[in-house]
């Protein structure tokens, strides 16, 4: 009974907790979530932590929650990058002499498993570093490279089946991502982000799926089922104390 008990109050407070592999000074996380407040979706202006962005957005996850498997790759806060139309996107260096290094990114598939991800780290036009990983849509992969010394990193995605929960979106390679780990420290002047926003206060449009008042309602349902777990765990001591006795 107790293990029961156990169980059922763990999964009433689901906790998933995600690991910033290295990313300590000189290093930075890049969460996104220190855009400007949006309720669907936007470009990342191309001078966000001195790089330039090419062909990638940023999303509002709660809106497009359960639609697809972006919001497997969430790690901080309710932003994540990801790759427009499946197109590659790229993020490089505001000039060519300048360098950085990246040291990890957790992704995830929108609507294909097994999707393709090929990840190719450049310098001065040249591949210096390759990496190719396979993404799903219900488990994010934490993927860790430690390339240094690049000024140009893309991501071109391929392949996959289309996982049968997402049948109905469009049959698309993209994918997200979210912290971001890299060494900038060489050209990032740190007074041009964090931008100061609020996006905790957004007003959702009425299709989004989770609102305040469901989520209150689940958190009384849940809490009545704890309490009445708790109650019976006492009746059940007291019954037994009261025969023993």
């Amino acid at each position: 009974m107790y293990s029961v008990a156990f169980l059922i109050l763990c999964l009433s407070f689901p906790v998933i907790v995600r690991s910033d592999y290295n990313c300590t000074t000189p290093n930075t996380l890049i969460t996104f979530d220190d855009l400007p407040a949006i309720s669907g979706y936007a470009w990342i202006p191309n001078n966000y932590f001195d790089l330039v962005w090419s062909n990638v957005a940023y999303m509002f996850i709660p809106y497009f929650n359960l639609q697809n498997g972006d919001h497997t790759a969430l790690s901080t806060g309710l932003y994540a990058a990801y790759n427009v139309d499946g197109s590659p996107m790229t993020i490089s260096s505001p000039a060519t002499s300048y360098a950085f290094n990246i040291n990890s990114f957790v992704a995830v598939a929108f609507s294909r498993n097994n999707l393709i991800l090929s990840v190719d780290g450049k310098l001065d036009g040249t591949t210096i570093y390759q990496q190719t990983v396979i993404l799903q849509t219900n488990v994010s992969s934490f993927i860790v490279l430690n390339w240094t010394y690049i000024d140009t990193i893309s991501f071109t995605t391929s392949g996959g089946i289309i996982n049968p929960m997402f049948s109905g979106q469009e049959n698309d390679t993209n994918f997200a991502m979210d912290n971001l780990c890299v060494d900038i420290s060489s050209f990032y002047t740190p007074t041009l982000y964090p931008i100061t926003t609020t996006p905790w206060t957004i007003v959702l449009p009425s299709d989004v799926r989770y609102s305040p008042t469901s989520l209150i309602v689940v958190g009384a349902v849940l809490g009545g089922i704890i309490i009445a777990l708790i109650i019976g765990i006492y009746l059940w001591f007291t019954i037994r104390w009261c025969r023993a006795s």
